[in-house]
């Protein structure tokens, strides 16, 4: 498993030219989250915990949107480069869906900070390769929160035992709603101990939740006496 670092670049997100925005033309912004910070800025000038809150829409009509993709809501930047196309870059991390060109409307880390607390749930981004697939799979790894201080948070990520330290723009906190969605969905949520009826006795915890083309749903487990593994959901079963 290894680990995706944010992209850094040396460009300063800042407007490309004055934009008069309306509240009502952004949607419900994060509490503490000023109108005034909204800035326009290129994907490729993004880093890591800027609050991404709306993108221009290309298609004719030409307008701010107010989320951040079609279908997403405002979420913090984990931009990751695509490792075959030089100008093409996922903002949250995992969707490969935006030019370096492209317009976003984003609020600067510095003028939305995000602080955080032993016990809070945060999530990076990391890659593994899937058993017999060639390609790598990017998913959310998420953990607890065991300290934080000066820029840097403490994690233990779900499944691993020693607590990894990494600069705050590296991780973002769960989304409130995530874990109920995962367990309507799989029956799990990540971090979950599970077990197989089968095998009651061996244990592990849930890492990942997909569902393939087939629409199969898998969960990746770190085994607590066995090697990692993929698992079909319907194999499975919550500990007691």
């Amino acid at each position: 498993m290894s680990v995706v670092l944010p992209v850094v670049t040396a460009a300063v997100p800042v407007p490309l030219w004055d934009v008069v925005i309306g509240r009502e033309a952004l949607g419900p912004l994060p509490d503490g989250v000023c109108p005034v910070d909204v800035r326009v800025a290129r994907a490729d000038m993004v880093r890591g915990g800027d609050l991404v809150v709306g993108y221009f829409d290309e298609l004719p009509g030409r307008r701010w949107m107010p989320t951040a993709c079609v279908g997403e809501v405002c979420f913090r930047a984990l931009p990751a480069l695509h490792p075959r196309y030089r100008d093409v870059f996922a903002l949250d991390g995992l969707l490969f869906q935006w030019m370096g060109h492209d317009l976003a409307l984003i609020v600067p880390a510095g003028l939305a900070p995000v602080t955080y607390a032993a016990g809070d749930r945060v999530e990076r981004v990391a890659e593994r390769r899937p058993h017999h697939e060639a390609l790598l799979r990017r998913f959310e790894q998420r953990g607890t929160v065991t300290g934080a201080v000066d820029g840097v948070v403490t994690v233990r990520f779900d499944g691993e035992v020693l607590p990894v330290a990494l600069p705050t723009t590296a991780v973002r906190h769960i989304d409130a709603d995530s874990a109920q969605s995962n367990r309507d969905m799989y029956g799990f949520a990540h971090g979950d101990t599970v077990t197989m009826p089968y095998r009651p006795a061996v244990r592990g915890t849930v890492v990942d939740l997909w569902r393939d083309v087939d629409e199969v749903k898998t969960a990746y487990v770190v085994w607590q006496s066995e090697p990692p593994q993929d698992v079909r959901v319907r194999d499975l079963r919550p500990a007691a």
